[in-house]
């Protein structure tokens, strides 16, 4: 498997994301389950196939929710270059021990008003490409991550989340991670989105994921988490006080 390769795989796994699951609200922490354990393997090619099913809400922080089926196809040469339907395409700066830092692209789907009679007359938001940085620190159990995106074109506008989670052992094949996270969202993302033009925290979002090793690299992941809406999203009037997504996903890492 070469560069090129890889850049196919990407492109692929782009179109399928977009042609199944546009209406995913947060397709990045929808589908973060199945690389919240550090994978160890002295392959040069690390890659990790999943489809993930569950609940989740029709739009950022909207009062309904949907069910959804989610591709994961997740790829790394060498642990430098990575493109993944959950990361983006992007590049491990840092690579150490403890910490992985980097640039990264990823997309904004946006969103349209017919994906749910809530949103009325709202505006569509129109999909983007972003341009971003990723932080991950690893401290024994505990895991911290911070992450901004820039969308290149359309609103401009800028978000990201801070958080913290700390993992264990239940068993010998089974662990258990709970964390909680942090979104902001620059004035432009959130008068796009929520009509709302103010810099804000949107929410504060605990969550849990277990995760169940299985034979020959397959695994099994049952995850839960609930958004409390605040600052410009809370305010809204197409949004409500919290929302929810929980989902499994069924999957194989070669």
């Amino acid at each position: 498997m070469n560069l090129f390769r890889l850049a196919q795989i990407a492109c692929c796994a782009g179109a399928l994301l977009s042609a199944t699951a546009a209406h995913a609200a947060d397709y990045e922490a929808w589908l973060a389950p199945p690389n919240a354990l550090r994978w160890q393997s002295d392959n040069p090619w690390k890659v990790n196939l999943a489809i993930g099913f569950g609940v989740a809400p029709t739009y950022a922080y909207s009062r309904n929710v949907e069910r959804t089926v989610l591709p994961l196809i997740d790829v790394e040469w060498r642990e430098r270059v990575f493109a993944s339907t959950q990361r983006g395409i992007g590049y491990n700066w840092i690579r150490t021990g403890s910490t992985v830092l980097g640039p990264r692209l990823t997309y904004d789907f946006g969103r349209k008003a017919s994906q749910d009679d809530a949103l009325g007359t709202a505006d569509d938001v129109g999909a983007a490409v972003e341009l971003g940085m990723f932080w991950i620190h690893y401290s024994g159990s505990w895991r911290f991550n911070a992450d901004f995106k820039y969308a290149a074109s359309g609103h401009s506008g800028v978000h990201g989340a801070i958080g913290v989670a700390n993992g264990g052992m239940l068993s010998a094949n089974t662990s258990l991670f709970a964390g909680v996270e942090v979104h902001y969202a620059s004035k432009q993302y959130n008068f796009a989105y929520f009509e709302d033009g103010e810099h804000a925290i949107n929410d504060v979002t605990p969550y849990l994921i277990m995760v169940r090793n299985l034979s020959d690299g397959m695994y099994l992941t049952l995850d839960g988490r609930v958004a409390l809406i605040t600052g410009a999203a809370g305010t809204s009037n197409l949004t409500g006080s919290t929302s929810y997504s929980a989902g499994a996903t069924f999957g194989k890492r070669f």
